[in-house]
């Protein structure tokens, strides 16, 4: 895990660890592979991100929880270096707008390369 924290603001990186983990518990136990994120507040609380492009909400953002591992982003370009300023590591962009995918197939390849053990994907 990285040794990145969100400086002058949010939280310390072991705090993020301890929401996944636990979440990552209840996945398990409801046999969840992955559960999709997209709610800005879901997302910040997962990954600390925030950003001013919530207020206009015309391009998706998601965030992926696999049951095991770290959280994958997958996000317009424009969002890459605030969401590298997190604990996230793993971040996919694609260069919006697109109107005929606008990330759909980038993040279809991301659930796609997610271990399966249950078969099943939870989302809001």
């Amino acid at each position: 895990m990285s040794g990145k924290t969100n400086p002058g603001r949010g939280f310390e990186l072991a705090e993020f660890e301890s929401r996944l983990s636990g979440f990552q518990a209840r996945m398990t136990a409801a046999e969840f592979d992955v559960v999709l994120l997209t709610a800005p507040p879901n997302v910040r609380y997962f990954s600390g991100f925030d950003t001013q492009f919530w207020e206009s909400p015309t391009r998706p953002w998601y965030l992926v929880l696999p049951r095991q591992g770290q959280p994958v982003a997958v996000i317009p370009e424009i969002g890459e270096a605030a969401m590298r300023a997190t604990w996230v590591e793993d971040v996919h962009c694609w260069p919006a707008p697109q109107p005929a995918d606008d990330g759909v197939s980038l993040l279809a390849g991301v659930l796609d390369a997610v271990p399966r053990k249950f078969g099943r994907l939870g989302a809001e």
